[in-house]
């Protein structure tokens, strides 16, 4: 005997459909197909740590995860690819701090950071330093300052890897902090503005501690202070810049996004699998030598790590006078 097709039954039928992938997430299911990484940056540190999850969590997982460089406009072609992706777990991005600074630099973008992407988890932090020449007569950050403000404004220099980059934004933070102005003299990457500063073209470069470090060993420059809010644990006789300026601080940030609207248990079981990667020894020990320090996070938190610093790089380069263009 037939039953009619009811309602109800229509119904309850969908309401099936629609609770299987929680369901199916929920009892480790995901993922279901292929998994692609886009890594909208360059090779490097990033890059590498990006392939180093990859073909552990292909393990894992029991699917291929594959890597897609997709580089271009800041990362913002990467991003905007992993915003636009269908919010099932599948499409996975990796981010750093460009992504937080674009939108003080950038008048329009495709996509809206906060609406449009969800935080997975921050997997990396990088130290920002500050470095001086070493004709500079100062040992340490208050001494630095002491000696700026015998000078006239823009008398000094800092350089870095660009507009808008986060050794601009440090310097930025640096100048308002200690009440001094400098000249900023921005580079089109890190390498040429480093050799340009051992060769005394400028007093002081702020970038990414891992790009000056071998010079600082060398004494071909002095540390002007970390922007870490602690001391790092390999240098622990690396000052911070808070020591001297309470409250400054940059990180260089690696973290995994998604598009938003990827389910929660979803985005939970990506951080929980990448965040136990992540603090593996051996992991620790492969992406030292890039000057990262692993973290692992829930998106709930590299969520507001995001919001926070979106907000707050608007203020600092704002008030540097950079327009969004």
């Amino acid at each position: 005997m037939k039953h009619p097709t009811t309602a109800s039954t229509v119904l309850a039928a969908a309401l099936a459909v629609a609770v299987a992938p929680a369901a199916a997430v929920a009892q480790g299911a995901f993922p279901t197909a292929p998994v692609t990484i886009i890594v909208p940056f360059s090779s490097g540190g990033a890059d590498a740590i990006a392939r180093i999850i990859s073909d552990r969590v292909a393990k894992t997982w029991g699917q291929p995860v594959v890597v897609v460089a997709k580089p271009g406009a800041g990362t913002i072609l990467g991003t905007e690819a992993v915003a636009r992706a269908k919010p099932d777990g599948h499409t996975i991005g990796m981010a750093i701090s460009a992504m937080t600074i674009n939108p003080a630099i950038r008048a329009t973008m495709p996509y809206d950071t906060i609406k449009d992407i969800r935080g997975i988890s921050l997997l990396a932090n990088a130290a920002m330093v500050g470095v001086m020449h070493p004709s500079v007569p100062a040992a340490n950050t208050k001494e630095f300052i002491a000696y700026a403000k015998t000078k006239k404004p823009e008398e000094l220099s800092y350089l870095t890897p660009g507009i808008g980059t986060l050794g601009h934004i440090s310097g930025e933070l640096f100048q308002h902090a200690a009440g001094i102005k400098l000249l900023h003299i921005p580079y089109q990457e890190s390498p040429r503005a480093v050799n340009d500063l051992i060769a005394g073209q400028g007093q002081l470069f702020f970038g990414i501690w891992q790009s000056v470090e071998p010079f600082v060993r060398a004494d071909k420059m002095k540390v002007l202070g970390i922007f870490n809010k602690e001391r790092l644990a390999d240098f622990p006789n690396v000052p911070t810049i808070g020591e001297a300026l309470p409250g400054v601080e940059t990180i260089s940030r690696l973290g995994a996004i998604a598009p938003a609207g990827t389910p929660k248990a979803i985005l939970d079981k990506i951080a929980a699998d990448f965040g136990a990667i992540m603090k593996s020894a051996e992991v620790r020990e492969r992406i030292r030598p890039f000057g990262m320090e692993p973290v692992g996070s829930s998106p709930e938190e590299f969520d507001a790590i995001i919001a926070k610093e979106v907000a707050e790089w608007k203020t600092v380069l704002g008030r540097a006078g950079v327009k969004p263009n």
